[in-house]
């Protein structure tokens, strides 16, 4: 089936049976992606009094209790509220669930290799997004196509999906220039395929999520320029197959009053 969207005044058509989900499927009790040592998402039947949420031991139906950390169980997508104290849900943060994106990917670098920064500072043996490589890619495209972008890093390899990064397996992130280029380009729903936007240890300091959302370095409030329908999506998976370049974006998230859901990111090809 064919729809029709209109969006900021251009006309796109998707086949909606042609979806690719971009999200990491969370296995509680089971292998699964975790960051910053957090514990895993888990799964436990129901108990309460003689009722025992599981059928196989004897209940009418199944009840699980499921215990996660949106932020280091899997893809998961986080409103401004990630660093202030005002609550905004991530649900009030998407004025709209589908919108135009772009699909990149990238091969991060050394810092040796780029002359961009990063509060508080990078690491020798730290990988990060460049300036440069986000332009190289994303200069061809108009504004009203990176509503949304989708950062894929290169070498792309399924262990993505379970990884548990740490010290041995240090994640990337972007520079301070490469994040003040894409709020530059508008850019307000960012997905990666990273734990997170910010190095994994900056001393608290998290320069990336404030530059993407305005938000001063060492407040926890909102300003007069700080952006708050915007979004950061963290933990996707693409798939070799998906080819770089123009979609758009269905970004499902439960209405739930937190700073960050699990969510489930699904790309669609335009047709012409």
């Amino acid at each position: 089936m064919e729809i029709k969207f209109t969006i900021n005044q251009n006309d796109y058509r998707i086949n909606i049976s042609q979806e690719k989900s971009i999200a990491i499927t969370l296995l509680p009790n089971d292998k699964q992606p975790n960051h910053f040592g957090a514990p895993d998402c888990t799964s436990k039947a129901l108990e309460m009094g003689s009722y025992i949420g599981d059928t196989k031991r004897g209940g009418s139906c199944n009840a699980n209790i499921l215990t996660m950390i949106p932020h280091c169980n899997g893809t998961h997508t986080e409103s401004v509220s990630h660093i202030i104290d005002e609550l905004i849900p991530v649900y009030k943060a998407v004025k709209r669930s589908i919108f135009p994106c772009v699909l990149a990917s990238i091969t991060p670098v050394l810092p040796c290799e780029t002359d961009d920064s990063y509060h508080p500072y990078m690491d020798e043996s730290n990988k990060v997004i460049t300036l440069l490589q986000l332009k190289k890619f994303l200069d061809d495209y108009q504004d009203a196509q990176l509503e949304g972008l989708v950062i894929r890093t290169l070498n792309n390899n399924i262990d993505k999906k379970t990884v548990v990064y740490d010290k041995d397996h240090y994640p990337c992130y972007l520079t301070n220039d490469a994040m003040q280029y894409l709020v530059d380009r508008n850019v307000s729903h960012l997905l990666v395929d990273f734990p997170s936007v910010d190095k994994m240890h900056d001393d608290g300091q998290l320069s990336n999520h404030r530059i993407f959302w305005n938000v001063q370095k060492g407040k926890t409030c909102l300003n007069k320029l700080s952006t708050i329908e915007k979004t950061i999506t963290e933990m996707v998976f693409i798939d070799n197959e998906i080819e770089d370049g123009f979609y758009l974006c269905n970004l499902q998230i439960p209405e739930i009053n937190t700073d960050a859901v699990p969510s489930r990111p699904v790309l669609y090809s335009t047709i012409n």
